[in-house]
């Protein structure tokens, strides 16, 4: 099973414009967060919420532009999975393909229950509640089944078909939201919402921090990873990679704070009541329509409960899509069975997607709800991209003479600051989601080890020496979220304080990581190969 996997099993197409790939990423970003990130974010920040977008845009666009770099040097379909393997070796490649696939895999269902949750409101049946959350009925787990299964058909239809069903459902998806905002704003904004209750920040600047991790922030902004997993079918990588990722969170980003301002300022006096931590009591299951048909503007309401179908279904075809090129990265590496790598007469990973649909069936069982689920997936989803600042250091280091389409100025210094930034959007997690995305880490690691061990296979190959860093960075943080300030820690660290921890010990882990990356000579082998096979 660990065996090296022959390179190709067929070759993927570079099929994807750039307006095809701008607009993958637009609708990884602008799914079933513009339906409910607005209104958790106000529930754990208040108005403040704002603030927690531009922080956690302003970590976007570092990792984006980080990304342009070193996924331009080689575009490589789940390019997340294989560029850690180029300049950290197998163990690191692993590590990040594994923690962005249990995120990638549990956002086609989370999308497809942020449908269901919706159509509740008109379709009851189709939802109920258990212990206070909101869960899928049976009848309800039959519908989300065939939506997943709609996703998996039309990602085995080819990327030529997956583009143009992408820019149709994007194109609704930019124009919609923009609609929202314009509605509550001409029609039901208060100003007073920004001051009363509590004042601006009533949460104070431990609900900014928290509201980026937990509150749909992070979750929603990511979504511009699924640019860098479908390069390897793109045309003319080198220059539309950088572009569409770029400009995904530069378009998305102004449209996320436009409909957080908007929904602060639509909220009905009698909605908050009990505080801005009790809002969700009374909007849940639909905050962007409910407010809309309180205004009476019921033609806005219909199109919104029509987007609520439509935006998380772009972006569960997108993460589909995405998860599939995931484990086709892995089994490049020879981390996964080669069966990974087949594709079907489209060029499509059929057996990845077919593998990952069944997890989807899975997860649909157990899933807790829409805001429950965000933490963890967020958590999971930015300690995958930890690798990216890592991989450009050390690739500077390594190849400094390859070429590189898109050039980070300052590159080094703008990566260790985004890996501080990704050591305390981590820990503002919380211990509470920590331990468990810790956990299925570890677990994961044991797993290929215990494999390669008991297939008879040189453990050296995993790299292990060159993947310590990353242990060191989840053990530590673990015990700062233990004994830390969010989601269930201790409280014993200094407020304030437990950011200036977290940042110099992410820091002193980055200079680790870059220091003990794999020789330069190894890197440029395991890159002259993947750049000959491409």
């Amino acid at each position: 099973m660990l065996k090296k996997a022959p390179t190709h099993d067929g070759a993927l197409q570079r099929q994807i414009g750039p307006v095809a790939l701008l607009f993958t990423g637009i609708t990884g970003i602008i799914g079933s967060g513009w339906l409910f990130a607005s209104l958790y974010a106000a529930q754990i920040a208040g108005p403040a919420a704002i603030i927690s977008w531009i922080i956690g845009g302003g970590v976007a666009l570092l990792l984006a532009l980080i990304y342009a770099e070193v996924g331009g040097m080689l575009p490589l379909a789940g390019a997340i999975a294989r560029i850690p393997y180029f300049s950290h070796g197998a163990m690191s490649g692993f590590m990040a393909g594994w923690l962005c696939w249990i995120a990638y895999v549990a956002t086609a269902p989370i999308e497809v229950t942020a449908v269901l949750q919706y159509a509740s409101n008109y379709l009851p049946w189709l939802t109920t509640i258990v212990d206070g959350s909101r869960v899928l009925t049976t009848h309800g787990l039959l519908v989300a089944a065939a939506l997943l299964l709609l996703f998996v058909v039309i990602n085995l239809a080819g990327v030529r078909w997956l583009a143009r069903a992408n820019v149709a459902i994007t194109s609704w998806k930019l124009v919609i939201p923009l609609l929202a905002a314009a509605g509550l704003i001409v029609f039901g904004f208060d100003s007073s919402n920004f001051t009363d209750h509590g004042g601006f920040m009533p949460t104070g600047v431990d609900g900014i921090f928290a509201a980026v991790a937990g509150g749909g922030v992070i979750f929603s902004l990511f979504g511009f990873r699924t640019v860098i997993d479908m390069a390897g079918e793109a045309s003319n990588p080198q220059r539309n990679v950088p572009l569409a990722m770029i400009g995904a969170v530069v378009i998305s980003l102004a449209i996320y704070v436009l409909l957080q301002i908007a929904f602060i300022g639509a909220v009905p006096e009698a909605h908050l009541s009990g505080g801005w931590t009790r809002l969700a009591e009374n909007v849940a299951d639909g905050p962007f329509a409910a407010f809309a048909t309180i205004l009476g503007l019921q033609g806005l309401a219909a199109a919104l409960y029509v987007d609520a179908i439509v935006s998380p279904t772009g972006t569960g075809i997108a993460y589909t899509g995405a998860t599939a090129r995931i484990n086709y990265a892995l089994a490049e590496n020879g981390q996964l069975p080669r069966i990974f790598m087949q594709l079907n007469q489209a060029q499509v990973p059929v057996w990845s997607i077919a593998i990952n649909f069944a997890v989807g069936l899975l997860l649909l069982l157990p899933l807790p709800g829409w805001s429950a689920l965000i933490g963890f997936i967020s958590s999971a989803a930015i300690l995958s991209l930890a690798f990216g600042p890592v991989s450009l250091a050390a690739l500077r280091y390594q190849l400094p003479r390859h070429a590189r389409p898109f050039r980070l100025n300052n590159g080094i210094v703008v990566s260790a600051i985004a890996f501080m930034l990704v050591g305390c959007i981590v820990y503002w997690a919380g211990w509470s989601t920590n331990w468990k995305v810790f956990a299925l880490a570890i677990a994961g690691g044991a797993v290929l080890m215990g494999l390669t061990y008991w297939s008879g296979d040189d453990t050296a190959r995993l790299n292990l020496r060159q993947s310590l860093w990353f242990w060191l960075f989840i053990d530590g943080l673990g015990l700062i979220s233990f004994v830390g300030n969010y989601g269930g820690g201790l409280g014993l660290l200094p407020k304030y304080g437990d950011l200036i921890i977290v940042s110099t010990f992410s820091l002193a882990v980055f200079c680790i990581a870059v220091r003990d990356r794999l020789p330069d000579g190894q890197t440029a082998a395991l890159m002259q190969k993947a750049e000959g096979d491409t």
